[in-house]
């Protein structure tokens, strides 16, 4: 592999790149090399109109040379009206290109960290920089107003207090201790957990790992964390295989695709927009499906909409979302 300029990489050569890669997709026309010494930000911060620019110039062919060592190809053409003329070159990544090697293979650990960071950047927003290059591309016709890049999204947002350190406890593999809330009985206890995998499932955060107290793998969600989370340093950490990763996500996907409640939602109402998404996929009648991980949190969305949602099925959702209205009745009576 070759040699990366530690001092470069440190101010942001993965942003740089990013930006790259997302200006040669965003358009089917192509970009001279001024455009996007000018259009990028991590370039255009270096640029000096009517210099040779020598310095930026070999940074642009590191980077180019870097893409395509990861098999990001980027292809040149002069457009026919130019002729031979080399100045008007054209850049472009062309969609139908944009794809993993064939023969890439990836670890069951490498797939879970992947669909972290899926899930992790959906729905978030640009940064500045690259917002303002997006305006940028608008104001040039290059990039529509729609344009998919609008949607890619580095930011985890409304995330746990907990996230953080349990996120560095997978990377770093050490163990963590916390307390945590019983849903069903509201019993906090301590936990000491061997951490493997931060997932995100029906819109919920849990992490997956080793469970001291029941000795096996266990799942707990972060909003149940009632308390920091410290490092074990004494204890050994216990690493999990791949087909034990491999199962607990497999499990974990498995549960909420199997449990379903069905909603009646008022039209035109709070919830209504709240689950516009479901009810133009799945909706009959004003009803709803929703697949659910955890039968408690589900139970508590749905009061936050008090008489716009009636729960169809399951009956224990049922009675949740009323036992949960008359202890507010019994504490305000």
């Amino acid at each position: 592999m070759d040699e990366i300029d530690s001092k470069e990489y440190e101010i942001g050569k993965p942003e740089r790149l990013f930006q790259l890669t997302t200006l040669l997709l965003s358009s089917t026309k192509g970009f001279t090399k001024g455009e996007i010494l000018r259009l990028i930000p991590a370039y255009a911060k270096e640029f000096r109109e009517g210099d040779k620019n020598e310095s930026l110039n070999r940074k642009f062919e590191r980077d180019k040379a870097t893409l395509d060592h990861t098999g990001i190809k980027i292809d040149t053409f002069i457009p026919p009206h130019e002729g031979e003329n080399n100045q008007t070159t054209l850049y472009i990544i062309r969609p139908d290109t944009f794809h993993w090697p064939k023969d890439l293979k990836l670890t069951s650990r490498q797939q879970a960290l992947l669909k972290l960071a899926a899930e992790a950047w959906a729905g978030g927003s640009l940064s500045g920089p690259a917002n303002k290059a997006v305006t940028k591309l608008k104001a040039l016709g290059v990039v529509g107003g729609d344009s998919d890049i609008v949607g890619i999204a580095p930011r985890i947002s409304n995330h746990e207090a907990s996230f953080k350190d349990l996120n560095n406890a997978i990377s770093d593999k050490q163990v963590v201790q916390f307390e945590y809330r019983n849903p069903k009985t509201n019993e906090i206890l301590t936990r000491t957990v061997h951490p493997w995998l931060l997932k995100r499932i029906s819109g919920q955060w849990l992490v997956v790992g080793h469970c001291e107290l029941r000795g096996t793998t266990r799942n707990f969600m972060l909003r149940r964390i009632v308390s920091s989370v410290t490092k074990k340093s004494a204890t050994e950490y216990i690493a999990p295989t791949p087909e034990v990763l491999e199962q607990a996500t497999r499990e974990l996907e498995d549960l909420a695709q199997n449990q379903i409640a069905i909603l009646k939602i008022k039209p035109n109402t709070e919830a209504w927009f709240h689950f516009e998404m479901d009810l133009a996929a799945n909706s009959n009648a004003g009803k709803v499906e929703i697949h659910y991980h955890d039968i408690y949190v589900l139970a508590e969305e749905i009061r936050e909409y008090a008489d716009q949602i009636q729960v169809v099925k399951p009956e224990a959702l049922t009675q949740l979302v009323r036992a949960g209205f008359e202890r507010v009745a019994n504490l305000h009576g």
